[in-house]
């Protein structure tokens, strides 16, 4: 739920904004989901795995 959060809160940011800065805070967004599937995969990897698809 907090990852839903901090992706709308940088969507707002993001609207409006010049496109450098949108390119930059996507690739902040997929660095993060990374981060945080991989932290899942190691704990739980059938849940990763589920939300992967």
């Amino acid at each position: 739920m907090i990852v839903t959060a901090e992706i709308q809160a940088a969507v707002a940011t993001a609207t409006g904004s010049p496109l450098s800065i949108q390119i930059i805070t996507v690739l902040i967004l997929l660095g993060l989901g990374f981060a945080y599937f991989r932290f899942l995969g190691g704990k739980s990897r059938g849940l990763a795995a589920r939300a992967g698809k």
